[in-house]
């Protein structure tokens, strides 16, 4: 997609774009956006999602390795839009250092929702022990939940024959979620168990329905995701 394509869909961000173009974008460097300040360097994440390459995927992937906090969650979403399997071990190697909840949130978010279809054993690995890692922060864990849900579709499991080993234990790893002692954990494991259509997780999941009627900000309740785990899973 080009700049003007990109200025017809969005038109309010059209005049934000433009004033891009005079501050280097066709000559874009790396560091490029940390030369920005915060409003144009938000902009210049979210663009670069739409229509970079490979070597601006390095640089957004910079960002979220960097101190600048206000861009990570931005820095993430156009990151799993462009990057490649070359990137996760970036990624992975601020799991390995940071130790700050929203940074690591929005790495396990680039992880989770990456458009290269390639989902390797190794992602889906690290959403597991994400979502099991008692250390980590409640967010993280319900983000990586949400992000086994996202990838361990029976679809991909045709096409990724490598992954079955690891299914099962994504799918202990739900099933221990939704007993756990936080609200958003035990809404995300009933969206995972919903999206893996997982049998083995309708009891429980009917036991939230009836019982669980904790509200998670910004969503709803538990026991109305549940819900909607069980009609997904009774569907077919």
């Amino acid at each position: 997609m080009n700049l003007a394509s990109i200025k017809q869909q969005f038109p309010e961000s059209a005049s934000n774009i433009e004033a891009l173009e005079t501050l280097g974008l066709a000559t874009r460097q790396p560091g490029w956006i940390n030369t920005l300040d915060l409003d144009k360097a938000m902009t210049a994440c979210w663009l670069l999602g739409k229509i970079g390459d490979d070597q601006d995927a390095d640089a957004i992937a910079d960002v979220l390795a960097g101190q600048r906090s206000e861009l990570w969650v931005q820095a993430a979403a156009s990151l799993s839009s462009i990057m490649t399997q070359r990137h996760l071990g970036p990624l992975l190697s601020i799991l390995e250092t940071s130790f700050d909840p929203a940074q690591r949130e929005s790495v396990v978010y680039a992880l989770s929702f990456q458009s290269d279809s390639k989902i390797t054993p190794q992602v889906i690995r690290v959403l597991t022990d994400v979502a099991t890692h008692r250390g980590e922060a409640p967010s993280v864990r319900a983000q990586a939940l949400e992000g086994l849900g996202n990838q361990l579709s029976q679809e991909l499991l045709t096409l990724h024959q490598e992954l079955l080993t690891l299914y099962q234990e994504a799918v202990n790893a739900i099933l221990t979620a939704l007993d756990d002692s936080e609200a958003v954990i035990r809404f995300w494991a009933c969206f995972a168990a919903g999206c893996l259509k997982s049998k083995e997780a309708l009891s429980k999941l009917q036991f939230l329905a009836q019982n669980d009627k904790t509200f998670v900000d910004g969503w709803w309740t538990v026991s109305q995701e549940a819900e909607d785990a069980i009609a997904l899973i009774n569907r077919d």
